[in-house]
């Protein structure tokens, strides 16, 4: 990203040694204030944003959510409240713990009946990564989907009746907030959940201090090995020790609840971006769980799922395998899942590419589509834990 009264100089220096360029985006600003407001098509007006949101607040009755457009956490809450008051034979709003910042960790389970406690479990999550939006608006779609279609779908219906589903839209809420204070790249870009500030020495005698704590780096697997990010002030800082962080605690707790523990078959972990179908191990090259092959079964089929809709293209496999360039990831969400023995463990990126490098900022009339194509290849890991349970 080059500032605009340094371009020229950027663009005669990439001339003079001869290097292919193109222009991805044109004004970062506009384009990430587009993502918030896309009826914004000029220069960022901070005062007309500021008016724009209170418009909207005031304006809606929090009676219907919008899965085209991208809303503050409060209001993806006061969502999950009024559908738990429409559906209360269906849906139970959960408090699953309390950030940093001491906004609630929300989430919702999904049954017929939802007190049933001797259900096999699907469990799925987003927002566990600050900057990746439209995870958290896909689950609060699949939330959506459940509740609005059981006794019209028979599909869906099934599934309530015979299921149980714990899904938390967004794992990540402080994060996810201060990533929507400003269109400030490094703001916007903003990954980790917003701990306070560690600190930590370099090996040149510096010392280090930053917020935040990657979460996905935070579970009990393989955590603080060789590949482990000391850093606090890398994107990727493990924190201080595993479930250091509210945020992974609390999906701990849920996952080794009671109720929960030894039922969930299913754990799908959303994020963005880079069309890839992730299955365990990412710790290390080459390491898979002794079903890898019926993983890659249901993966692949879910792919297919999702690319009969738009031709979209997934690739399957572990992270260290898909993206060997950054090297094993440690304390992953998905990994520490699959060890506590739950069958089909899988993290999703979604669209776009890998390859292009802006594409956390997904345009908000996209958010549908990606909602469609990604819900099919849910249903098929949903199918699968029928198939595995004999249901």
């Amino acid at each position: 990203m080059v500032a605009p009264e340094g371009l020229a100089a950027f663009k005669n220096a990439l001339d003079k040694e001869q290097f292919f360029y193109w222009v991805a985006i044109h004004n970062v600003e506009q384009h990430m204030a587009e993502e918030h407001y896309p009826e914004l098509k000029t220069t960022v007006d901070d005062e007309n944003l500021v008016k724009l949101r209170m418009r909207r607040d005031i304006e809606s009755n929090f009676e219907d959510y919008d899965f085209t457009m991208y809303s503050e956490y409060a209001r993806m809450a006061r969502w999950m409240w009024t559908m738990q008051r429409r559906y209360p034979h269906l849906a139970k709003l959960l408090h699953l713990g309390t950030t940093h910042q001491e906004r609630s960790i929300q989430g919702m389970k999904i049954g017929s009946p939802v007190n049933a406690t001797n259900k096999r479990i699907v469990y799925i999550d987003g927002g566990m990564h600050a900057r990746e939006w439209p995870s958290m608006h896909l689950a609060l779609y699949f939330i959506n989907e459940l509740l609005t279609k059981y006794g019209k779908d028979p599909q869906i219906t099934n599934y309530l009746d015979k299921l149980n589903f714990y899904i938390i839209p967004c794992v990540n809420p402080d994060g996810y907030e201060f990533s929507r204070s400003s269109e400030v790249r490094l703001t916007r870009m903003w990954r980790k959940n917003m701990a306070p500030k560690n600190c930590n020495g370099s090996a040149y005698g510096t010392v280090r201090c930053c917020e935040g704590v990657d979460l996905n780096r935070n579970f009990d697997f393989h955590w603080g090995g060789r590949w482990g990010e000391r850093n606090p002030c890398s994107d990727v800082f493990q924190g201080s020790s595993p479930f250091s962080e509210p945020e992974s605690r609390a999906i701990r707790d849920l996952l080794l609840s009671p109720d929960v523990k030894g039922k969930v078959d299913a754990f799908v972990t959303l994020h963005t971006h880079g069309q890839l179908f992730i299955h365990s191990y990412n710790h290390k090259r080459k390491t898979y769980p002794d079903d890898i092959e019926d993983l890659k079964r249901v993966g692949q089929q879910a792919i297919d799922a999702m690319e009969s809709l738009q031709g979209t293209k997934y690739q399957l496999g572990s992270a260290i395998d898909l993206l060997g360039k950054f090297g094993p990831s440690t304390g992953g969400a998905s990994d520490w899942a699959k060890s506590i023995g739950i069958k089909y463990s899988y993290g999703i990126e979604l669209p776009p590419e890998q390859t292009t490098w802006f594409a956390f900022i997904m345009k908000p009339h996209l958010l549908i589509p990606a909602a469609e194509e990604t819900w099919l290849g849910v249903k098929v890991i949903i199918d699968a834990v029928l198939a595995l349970n004999h249901l």
